[in-house]
């Protein structure tokens, strides 16, 4: 039987699993597809996806993915906590992607993570939780150089992958 106090880390499990699937899943679609696919984190619980059509000097955009973290899951920093152990967000804001912080990223055809605007490499990082309660917090890095995608959970004390 599951107790109400399990159900949260359920939902806050989910949500970080679903979260590293499309961000894994755009890197090996743009991979495979030699095409940038954006990944964008909307409002507070939505992710989509999207590949870059050709020619890139007036490209379109195909819909790949629109999902959402689990309900009353949404992105958010819970208060004192800190950053990852990957510390790419000091500043501690729920999506960011580079400075100033984005809410975007592109994977490139070589599996690299880059911004948005520019194509510089980035790093970047994901705090979700449900608000207020840090026994739900969860945060996901992405390493602009390699795209290496790594999802955390916080255990009371410290950040555990």
């Amino acid at each position: 039987m599951i107790t109400g106090s399990i159900s949260p880390t359920l939902h806050a499990d989910s949500s970080l699993d679903l979260a590293v699937t499309e961000l894994q899943q755009a890197r090996e679609q743009a991979m495979d597809e030699r095409r940038n696919f954006i990944v964008t984190f909307n409002g507070t619980n939505e992710i989509t996806v999207q590949r870059q059509e050709l020619p890139l000097s007036n490209p379109t955009y195909t819909l790949i993915a629109d999902v959402s973290l689990s309900e009353g899951f949404a992105y958010t920093v819970v208060s004192r906590l800190p950053d990852t152990p990957d510390g790419f967000d000091t500043t501690l804001t729920p999506v960011c992607f580079g400075s100033p912080c984005g809410t975007s990223i592109t994977f490139q055809g070589d599996g690299t993570a880059v911004t948005t605007v520019g194509g510089a490499p980035v790093n970047g990082t994901i705090f979700m939780a449900t608000p207020g309660n840090s026994v739900t917090a969860r945060a996901v890095t992405v390493l602009g150089a390699t795209g290496q995608i790594q999802g955390y959970r916080y255990n009371g004390t410290t950040w555990v992958q």
